[in-house]
């Protein structure tokens, strides 16, 4: 979904329309999780995933669409779409959610309700992740004033947000973490093999926070690729693979308009450089390539070698 969010800002940018978002968020999730189990959590996801793909969220969005973002959170982009049209739409898929209930056990039936935070571009950001982050915002709003309610983000000075980079870059590595096992305990290892190679060369402290980020985020763009290539269980053809490279371009795209953030951003989109300039995307070889993509190519080599993946065993 974060893909398809990048592709479509970068499309209402280039023809000077409107896009809404709204994050969506199911009330108490947590809780019904621990006291009924995960069968019990998935089951009510389930029902809400079938209330936002109904006909009648389409027929009142044209063009919309919907998917998961987080454990309990989906998300939703409409093209084209105004402030009106997405209060209307979100409030009555809340509306429409109060006729839910679930049963499990010996349990008296119970409610099922959302949280919802709306933000639109240009209004409220023109950056994927300031859209991101202006609409978490705003859904914590919605669930602080008790849930079951729709809150529209801020405009003007208010709308700052001092933790807004930090908050939509742990969305980003929850989003890596969902794609797939394979790709969340590879990001985790490639994150804490970049810290150690740093504090083996003596680097600063500020420097090794970036590069676990960075390490976590490496592979964000992978949220755009099919997952029919990475997980096909065997050698990709050579157009397979010029898809499967675009995932370091994807990533830098992504995480581009965070604030603060340029070291993480080159990790990101250099990983995969090699020092004879034999990598992608750039050619880069080298002291030509920063010294972060360089520290996270060889903590991704590494990790790649020794983790079976769907195509090879583990060396």
């Amino acid at each position: 979904m974060v893909a398809l969010l990048t592709d479509a800002v970068e499309r209402a940018r280039s023809e000077a329309t409107h896009l809404g978002v709204a994050l969506i968020d199911v009330d108490n999730f947590r809780l019904l999780n621990e006291t009924h189990g995960h069968d019990a959590a998935d089951r009510v996801l389930v029902r809400v995933a079938e209330m936002l793909s109904a006909e009648s969220l389409a027929a009142e969005l044209a063009g919309s669409a919907v998917g998961r973002y987080g454990p309990d959170e989906f998300l939703l982009v409409a093209p084209d779409a105004g402030q009106a049209e997405m209060e209307a739409a979100v409030d009555g898929l809340r509306s429409r959610m109060r006729e839910l209930s679930v049963q499990f056990g010996e349990s008296e039936d119970l409610p099922v309700s959302i949280s919802a935070g709306i933000s639109l571009f240009p209004d409220h950001a023109v950056a994927v992740t300031e859209l991101l982050s202006a609409a978490a915002v705003a859904v914590g709003e919605a669930k602080a004033s008790g849930g079951d309610g729709v809150c529209v983000a801020r405009t003007g000075p208010e709308a700052r947000i001092a933790t807004g980079s930090f908050d939509i870059l742990r969305g980003l590595v929850i989003a890596v973490d969902t794609k797939d096992r394979y790709t969340k305990r590879h990001s985790e290892d490639v994150a804490r093999y970049a810290v150690f190679l740093a504090q083996r060369l003596g680097l600063d402290d500020e420097l090794q926070e970036t590069l676990h980020l960075a390490g976590l985020l490496h592979d964000v763009g992978k949220i755009g690729i099919p997952d029919t290539l990475l997980r096909r269980p065997g050698k990709l053809t050579a157009d397979d693979f010029e898809v499967f490279k675009q995932h370091v371009a994807l990533g830098d795209a992504i995480v581009r308009d965070v604030p603060n953030v340029d070291r993480v951003r080159a990790g990101i989109r250099f990983h995969h450089e090699r020092w004879d300039g034999r990598g992608y995307l750039d050619g880069l070889e080298g002291e030509e390539i920063p010294l972060i993509g360089r520290l996270l190519a060889v903590a991704d080599a590494f990790s790649a070698m020794t983790t079976t993946r769907p195509y090879r065993k583990a060396l």
